[in-house]
């Protein structure tokens, strides 16, 4: 029986403090201002769109609420420009993610050693495209997951691809929602739906995904 990786277990708790303790310290401050963009956002919607869709871009460094953000993009744009304005400003934060554990990866490697390393790679490399996406729409932990994909040099084509194809249903959901006009009534419908979409997604790709007799073990 492997032993349990605990110093894999105190990175990825470093890596969710990291995301956390920024919407502590500056999360009501950030709320409130997207709250005056977003009752803005009717009157001036193409400059509330683009600064929306910064928000979402820079949401891997600051605490941004994204899922009030990317249906904001909706009530701005409507349904095909807010998705359209929420999936550019995910993708970029998803991209940015992934380089910063990309170049975070060697000091990992020193902090939990090769073993875990090592551990932590044969993960991602069987789970990690159904985690990203399975995740995308699960604030803090969406971000950690593509610092994951990063930091166990996933390879960059797959894990762009999959968080944009997850980014693309989270988006449209989220935008729809803004469309309806409803922004806090339907907030938690729109969490489901997107999370279920995501799961469908899943299955999806695990069909559709050829099996290779070289994949690696659990």
């Amino acid at each position: 029986m492997k032993p349990f990786p605990i110093r894999t277990a105190c990175l990825l708790t470093l890596v969710l403090l990291a995301i956390i303790v920024p919407f502590c310290l500056f999360g009501t401050s950030v709320n409130a201002w997207t709250d005056r963009l977003i009752a803005q956002a009717s009157t001036h919607r193409l400059t509330a769109g683009a600064l929306l869709t910064a928000l979402l871009a820079v949401d891997i460094v600051m605490p941004v609420p994204s899922s009030l953000v990317s249906t904001a993009c909706g009530l701005a744009l409507g349904f095909l420009g807010g998705t359209l304005a929420s999936f550019i400003g995910m993708t970029i934060s998803a991209t940015a993610g992934y380089f910063i554990g990309r170049y975070a990866a060697a000091p990992a490697e020193t902090l939990i050693g090769k073993d875990e390393v090592a551990l932590l790679n044969s993960f991602t490399a069987r789970h990690g495209v159904w985690v990203l996406l399975a995740l995308r729409p699960v604030p803090v932990l969406a971000e950690a997951s593509v610092l994951f994909s990063g930091l166990s040099r996933q390879p960059l084509p797959r894990v762009l691809a999959v968080t944009a194809l997850g980014n693309l249903a989270v988006s449209a959901v989220y935008a729809a929602v803004g469309v309806w006009g409803r922004l806090s009534d339907s907030f938690l419908l729109a969490f489901g739906a997107s999370m279920l979409l995501s799961g469908l997604l899943m299955l999806w790709l695990r069909r559709t995904r050829p099996t290779s007799p070289a994949s690696p073990a659990a």
